[in-house]
């Protein structure tokens, strides 16, 4: 092999050990008791942004860098359905509570996710984070922070879960996998 074939080797090889460090780190940050903690640190906080995303209620996804409209996902758009300040005063909130990749809005139970933590490579990954919803939800699970049992995976290749963990009222931590 030469010499430059097996730079690219190592370098690959570099790259992966890299990822796989940055994933197992970002897993290990986002324990069920780091996210309960981060939601009693900044429970005012969430509740503020349950409170506007209800009050815009024609978005479906606010994140610092783009909006989902209920009538338009496209990006860029001319109307990105709130005014800067609203957005600005959004981007405030998701930079203190720790949500940077902002929230969405879902219907059929209507829930209101925070993603706080996100991993994985196309066309697999994981979200953990918060959500609302005024419905009970399940499956519920004592602890999100190993894997879901077998039986609650779902789709053709049982290739998805999502998974909730009680934390107060109307406030749970979830686990998503695809």
């Amino acid at each position: 092999m030469n010499i430059r074939l097996k730079v690219m080797a190592v370098g690959l090889a570099l790259s992966v050990v890299a990822v796989l460090t940055l994933v197992a780190a970002n897993w290990r940050s986002t324990s069920d008791e780091a996210v309960r903690a981060r939601f009693f640190a900044h429970r005012a906080d969430f509740e503020r942004l349950v409170a506007m995303t209800n009050e815009d209620n024609h978005l479906t996804r606010i994140a610092p860098d783009f909006t989902w409209l209920d009538s338009d996902a496209s990006w860029p758009r001319k109307d990105v359905g709130i005014s800067e300040r609203r957005w600005n005063d959004y981007r405030e909130l998701f930079r203190r509570v720790g949500a940077t990749h902002g929230v969405i809005k879902r219907d059929s139970p209507a829930l209101i996710i925070f993603p706080i933590a996100s991993g994985g490579l196309v066309p697999s990954g994981f979200l953990k984070g918060l959500v609302y919803s005024q419905t009970p939800l399940s499956p519920v699970l004592k602890s999100l922070d190993k894997r879901p049992p077998d039986e609650l995976w779902d789709g053709p290749d049982r290739s998805h879960v999502l998974v909730y963990k009680p934390i107060e009222n109307h406030w749970y931590i979830y686990y998503e996998e695809w």
